[in-house]
């Protein structure tokens, strides 16, 4: 397979205007929930549970998301309005995620593609768009390449090939910052992880850092051992297969990420043979950042429109011969 790419550039945004699909910012206060049924499920001796947002008229497959680590069924209700417009929305807590059951370290990325896959046959959802971020990237590729019969299309946002280094370097000292209940200290090491200092590029960076902040400072205990068991896992098992997903994939993360970097994306693009772009004016908390130009962005890719000319994207690169219109 040819490994030659070709880049196509966004335009610049508009000077005088608020950018289509930009979040309009705090001041618009938050979105209220979509009508939602929860559904509990049990694979292999552990419950976990869904949010099912039900589209009155969808116009493409269902929007199937697992979010990262420390995100929850409920962390998606900003994208659940406008999506439910197009397609039903599932928002999933895995066996080791939120409300589900805790899940030890043993027990992988098949696993937990596996739990995704038996989710998706209760449901009788048929194949679906699938949507993973960071930590939850990896369980969405693992069921792409294990169960493709359950996947349509791909959306890979802030996920890497390999774990970043300094993420890894970082997992021994949280242990020891969870063990000794230190948990200011472990605050401060997480929030300088996953978000980037202060920034005036970032859209809302303020907000999105006072209220990740909070989060932190306030996990409960079994927030605690279950990212314990996530960085465990990460450390137990292989993070990533080397199969081509056969739906077509999108990998994007945001332009100032610091953690999952836009070089980090791109070379996993392309060694899926995917598409790679970046969100203008975010870092890696970009679903929180730029929420409305991510819900066009899933809205463009699921529904097979072109991503040439939006916005808000930075860098914009198709591998060699794909269309990019």
């Amino acid at each position: 397979m040819s490994t030659a790419r070709h880049t196509v550039a966004a335009p610049p945004p508009p000077a005088s205007r608020t950018r289509p699909g930009q979040d309009p910012g705090p001041g618009a206060g938050p979105e209220r929930p979509a009508a939602a049924e929860e559904h509990w499920l049990e694979y292999e001796g552990f419950r976990y549970v869904c949010r099912v947002a039900t589209s009155p008229a969808p116009v493409t497959e269902p929007l199937v998301v697992i979010g990262g680590m420390m995100q929850d069924r409920n962390s998606w209700t900003s994208h659940e309005r406008p999506l439910r417009a197009h397609a039903s929305v599932v928002t999933v807590e895995l066996p080791g995620f939120g409300a589900a059951d805790p899940l030890p370290a043993e027990y992988g990325y098949d696993f937990l593609a596996a739990a995704l896959g038996h989710l998706l046959t209760e449901l009788d959802t048929g194949p679906v768009n699938l949507l993973g971020t960071c930590y939850g990237g990896a369980v969405a590729l693992r069921c792409a390449q294990r169960h493709p019969q359950h996947v349509a299309r791909l959306m890979l946002g802030a996920m890497t090939g390999e774990l970043p280094a300094s993420y890894l370097e970082m997992i021994p000292e949280w242990r020891r910052l969870v063990a000794e209940d230190r948990r200011a200290e472990l605050a401060d090491s997480l929030l300088s992880t996953f978000v980037v200092a202060p920034d005036p590029r970032i859209h809302r960076h303020a907000a999105v850092w006072r209220m990740l902040n909070h989060q932190f400072r306030t996990q409960t205990p079994d927030d605690l051992a279950k990212a314990c068991a996530h960085n465990a896992r990460m450390e137990r098992h292989a993070w990533r297969r080397p199969e081509v997903p056969a739906a077509p994939t999108l990998v994007y993360t945001g332009e100032h990420d610091h953690l999952t970097t836009p070089a980090q994306g791109l070379r996993l693009a392309r060694e899926l043979g995917a598409p790679f772009a970046t969100l203008r004016d975010a870092d890696h908390m970009f679903p929180l950042e730029q929420v409305a130009a991510h819900v066009d962005l899933i809205r463009s890719f699921c529904g097979d429109h072109p991503l040439t000319g939006l916005p808000y994207l930075g860098a914009l690169e198709y591998p060699e011969g794909q269309d990019p219109v």
